[in-house]
């Protein structure tokens, strides 16, 4: 698995701007958010991560699940393209 982009799709990102949380300010909670994504890219982006967790059961059968601060990413890798499918936030079943 050799990524060289990581593709978010407009209801990932969506869904990801519209997380909120009660503790925090509207500002520090998007700073939060920025910094998931940007340790996502990071992730998928090194060359060492080869041997993700790949989702056997459910909704995402068969995609790549990866965590990041309790955030559950699942993803599809399509050639040199990781596709970020759905994000599931902390809580969310």
């Amino acid at each position: 698995m050799k990524v060289r982009q990581v593709v978010w799709p407009q209801p990932v990102r969506n869904k990801l701007l519209s997380f909120r949380s009660e503790f925090f300010t509207s500002e520090e909670t998007f700073d939060y958010i920025v910094q998931i994504i940007l340790e996502t890219e990071d992730l998928l982006l090194n060359p060492v991560f080869t041997k993700p967790y790949t989702e056997e059961y459910g909704e995402y059968a068969g995609l790549m699940r990866i965590v990041i601060r309790k955030f559950r990413f699942f993803v599809e890798c399509l050639g040199e393209e990781a596709v970020v499918v759905a994000v599931k936030c902390p809580g969310e079943q």
